[in-house]
């Protein structure tokens, strides 16, 4: 038996080819007409009233779905996550425990404290003591079985003396031995463990670093310090936009960032928390669906086994402010091949209550000025919503098929519950039209979140699209194919540094993906123009610089250094014995012997750089390059390979500071 079409992978293209198909004859005309309308509620309103569109609609039958919540699958997986452990395949165990615990039922509480107990043991064999603590604290919370709690207070003893931390092993040791009351052990085996408790309890109680321990964790009790916080998310960064930056606009460019004053090279110019922000699917079991850490104790979803969390705190943010109506709408999301993009569309309307777009509508599309934009809430939709999506341009074709997958979002909404139990037909299609609205900027504007892979014994870095997101602020920044930033993420804040020096009034250009160093200009261009919809004028592109393969290396670019700021390039071969060279665009003489000493300086600056980045040192050797980059552009002009490797060099160093996962 075939299954409904929406229960088949990839099922929207399907849909989207059997509708054009029904529409026989009139189709093309019938989407033609779209062209006629004005603005998104008069598309919305036209593609519903096509009776082979609204025929169509009964193909896409939208359903929460909560199949991933078993106690059978549960047990199945636990009684597999035992066997590992008895084999002390302590990764195996461990992942095959979490699935044990992300299946169960949010009302089977007594068996998630033990698949959590059991997961700290395996934990505890890891050495992965900070984590294996989170886990006891969470299966206690969840009232582990009595007769058993003596073992978890046990291993929490235990964790604490690996982490030498010995005020809170003698109070772990005297809740175990408290909770031996209860226990059902032989009486040898509880004697024995009373005897050894009691042992290490007089033993640490006699160690004088106890005492000063004890004194420090009272002075520090305030900060409510807690051993997960070493193993869970990342705190919570303030975000922060330099005064060297100054957002712009003008006819030609748009909206843009300028420098307000000299950037110097390695400088922070934006950190900025996203608007939204989606995780792909891929990683929706390693990462926390809320902030992107990756974590090994996760929290699960009490409605769904479709995403985990790295802490309770993420759990509730998330379930607070949008999975509610995400929680089981996921699968059919995945399902139908819909992309990050749509997915991101969805989340903003998820995001806030259906009254805030009901009240905002009317005035959404008011002319705001670039000031009243910029002095908006961060959580205002008209802070993204008056983003970049080229009305003008789009094609018929194009609206048509935004408009139908904005329906289906809208479907998938409505069958959360977004709607109410009486959903109302003019509601419905705001938030139709709404989404549609969001599909477009969303097209533009969005960013890769990304995480540095380390494979350590290959000497090898890659950086990996684990999901997508908005930054509003960020988004106003144009592309260069030789950008003047570098961007790396913390979770899901980004973080935006200068990797050459800018002068004051010039763009402060970020990359949108394609970089002349290792993409020819047609390239460039053609992908420029199929993603984004513009034509790159940088300098990059005017000049048609190489690639980073094809620069030479029989020529050195000096700057001219003549009195009357002249801007022009004096280029140079290494094998020149004259110091002093004339500039053939202004006539006057440069001197380039101190662009030769800094070649030679440069040498040994590197070799130290690039030592401290080998061993791990990376703010030192960012610091070393961050040098070298502002020594080598005093004199010298891009591009040329040594000062590429540099800025390449200085990236990769700030990429170490942000999401890093290494897979040996």
């Amino acid at each position: 038996m075939k299954l409904p079409l929406s229960q088949q992978k990839g099922f929207f293209a399907e849909y989207y080819l059997k509708l054009r198909a029904a529409g026989g004859a009139t189709c093309e005309s019938d989407i033609a007409k779209l062209s006629t309308c004005g603005n998104d509620d008069e598309r919305v309103a036209y593609v519903d009233q096509l009776s082979w569109v609204r025929d169509g609609d009964a193909e896409l039958q939208v359903q929460r779905e909560f199949n991933g919540k078993s106690l059978t699958a549960s047990a199945e997986l636990k009684e597999r996550a035992t066997v590992s452990f008895k084999q002390k395949k302590w990764i195996e165990a461990m992942l095959l425990y979490s699935r044990s615990y992300v299946a169960l039922p949010n009302d089977k509480v007594l068996e998630r404290s033990i698949a959590l107990a059991n997961r700290s043991a395996t934990l505890y064999h890891m050495q992965k003591y900070c984590e294996c603590l989170v886990d006891i604290r969470r299966s206690l919370e969840l009232e582990y079985p009595k007769d058993l709690v003596y073992k978890l207070y046990e291993r929490q003893a235990r964790c604490y003396v690996a982490l030498k931390d010995y005020p809170r092993t003698i109070s772990a040791f005297k809740k175990c031995i408290t909770a031996m009351d209860d226990s059902t052990l032989p009486a040898d085996r509880r004697s024995k463990l009373h005897l050894d408790a009691m042992t290490m309890i007089k033993m640490l109680e006699r160690d004088p670093r106890t005492g000063k321990q004890a004194a420090r964790q009272e002075k520090l009790a305030k900060t409510n310090f807690k051993y997960e916080e070493k193993a869970q998310a990342l705190p919570d960064e303030k975000e922060f936009v330099s005064s060297l930056v100054r957002i712009d606009q003008n006819p030609q460019e748009g909206r843009f960032a300028r420098a307000a004053a000299d950037v110097q090279v390695g400088q922070e110019l934006l950190v900025e928390h996203p608007y939204v922000a989606v995780l792909l699917e891929k990683y929706a079991h390693t990462h926390c669906e809320y902030c992107f850490v990756r974590t090994v104790v996760p929290v699960a979803c009490p409605g769904c086994s479709d995403v985990i969390y790295c802490s309770e705190q993420c759990q509730q943010r998330s379930a607070d402010k949008y999975h509610k109506y995400e929680c089981g709408i996921l699968p059919i999301i995945w399902r139908s091949g819909a992309s990050i993009n749509n997915h991101m569309a969805l989340r903003i309307i998820a995001s806030k209550p259906l009254d805030y777009f009901l009240q905002l509508r009317p005035s959404l599309d008011e002319d705001l000025s670039l000031e009243q934009l910029l002095s908006l809430p961060k959580d205002d939709f008209r802070r993204v919503a008056h983003l970049e999506r080229h009305q003008k341009e789009r094609a018929a074709s194009n609206f048509f098929q935004y408009v139908l997958m904005a329906r289906f979002l809208t479907r998938c909404l409505q069958s959360a519950g977004y709607f109410g139990t009486e959903p109302q037909p003019d509601q419905i299609r705001t938030i139709n039209a709404l989404l549609l609205r969001s599909l477009q900027f969303i097209q533009f504007n969005t960013h890769e979140v990304a995480e540095l892979h380390k494979y350590s014994s290959e000497g090898r870095e890659k950086s990996i699209f684990i999901g997508g997101a908005i930054y509003p602020t960020l988004a106003l920044f144009n592309h260069s194919c030789d950008p003047g930033v570098v961007r790396y993420f913390r979770g899901t804040t980004i973080h935006i540094n200068s990797v050459r020096p800018i002068e004051a009034g010039l763009p402060i250009n970020e990359n949108y993906g394609p970089i002349y160093t290792q993409d020819k200009r047609e390239d460039r261009q053609a992908r420029l123009k199929d993603l984004y919809w513009f034509e790159c004028n940088c300098d990059a592109c005017l000049d048609n610089w190489p690639l980073f393969d094809e620069l030479p290396r029989d020529l050195i670019r000096f700057r001219c250094d003549a009195p009357n700021n002249c801007a022009a390039i004096i280029e140079v071969p290494p094998t020149c014995n004259d110091f002093m060279i004339n500039c053939v665009t202004c006539g006057e003489t440069t001197n380039i012997l101190k662009g030769l000493k800094v070649m030679q300086d440069t040498e040994m600056m590197t070799r130290t750089a690039k030592r401290l980045y080998d061993t791990g040192e990376y703010s030192k050797a960012l610091n070393k390059f961050v040098d070298l980059l502002r020594i080598m552009y005093e004199v010298l002009a891009p591009p040329f390979p040594d000062f590429c490797e540099c800025q390449q060099h200085l990236k990769d160093c700030f990429l170490n500071l942000g999401n890093v996962y290494k897979l040996d």
